[in-house]
């Protein structure tokens, strides 16, 4: 078996991943890592000392929960490995509304670990009116996709073996043409009315081309590579993300094989 690489590709917003020589069976249980095993930080306790706005307690503590917090890997590391009881970040939430209206963002929550914050400072928490004010105490916790979303370090991940897409060397032009414009990717150029693979990854697999012209393209798809597409919230880095992935995968790949040298065959 050739050596495993793993290369990202694209990294607008959401992370499209190549990871050569990497058979889908291997990439998908990596992709179900991150959705459910990977660890984050969230905030899981809230305690409400004062709140006489339009939100009841229940609702404003949700709200809270699923406030993203960035961190590092390192930080849930310390957090989980913590032998007391501060195996949480304190954050503080304490604003009023004096005399005019006052809208309640995440740059408001105050955290006493610098490691930890909110993902983005302009997520809308509350509206208050004049008057209004909440005052709570807020801890964040270490946790997985497996047990809430909020813990999850992506909302969107998908995995897919490598398109290999072949045309024939005798295209009319007029097909061509067709070609390049009936793919909704735009796979395909032109190029002295020649048509061209541009991306092949860019491939989505929909079949358009070769079901309307199936003499002279050929979609395949090559399982022995994968494509991975993430979307990271932000809670952690994406090489932290792939590398707790990897830790523990191979984890798990270690106790299954610890299982199986245990196990007792009757031949008789």
């Amino acid at each position: 078996m050739k050596k495993p690489k793993i290369e990202v590709i694209d990294k607008n917003g959401s992370f499209k991943v190549l990871m050569k020589n990497v058979p889908v069976e291997i990439a998908n249980s990596i992709r179900r890592i991150i959705l459910s095993e990977v660890r984050t930080l969230a905030i899981h306790d809230v305690f409400i000392f004062k709140n006489n706005s339009v939100l009841n307690d229940d609702t404003l503590a949700h709200r809270l929960g699923l406030i993203p917090l960035k961190t590092s890997r390192k930080k849930v590391k310390e957090l989980l490995d913590s032998v007391d009881e501060t195996d949480y970040v304190t954050i503080v939430l304490n604003v009023s509304a004096r005399d005019k209206f006052m809208t309640v963002y995440s740059k408001h929550l105050k955290s006493k670990d610098k490691e930890v914050k909110p993902v983005s400072n302009d997520i809308v928490i509350a509206k208050l009116s004049p008057g209004q004010a909440i005052e709570a105490e807020l801890w964040a916790r270490v946790g997985s996709g497996s047990e809430h979303a909020k813990w999850s370090p992506v909302s969107v991940a998908v995995v897919r073996g490598l398109p290999k897409i072949s045309l024939s060397k005798d295209i009319p032009a007029d097909i061509a043409k067709n070609l390049v414009d009936i793919c909704p990717k735009n796979v395909f150029i032109l190029e002295d009315d020649k048509v061209k693979i541009s991306d092949p990854l860019k491939c989505t697999l929909c079949m358009l081309c070769e079901k309307e012209y199936p003499e002279y393209v050929k979609v395949k798809i090559d399982e022995s590579s994968s494509l991975l597409y993430i979307e990271p919230i932000g809670h952690l880095p994406i090489k932290d993300i792939f590398e707790d992935a990897f830790e523990i995968l191979t984890e798990k790949l270690d106790h299954f094989i610890k299982m199986l040298t245990e196990v007792e065959i009757d031949v008789t």
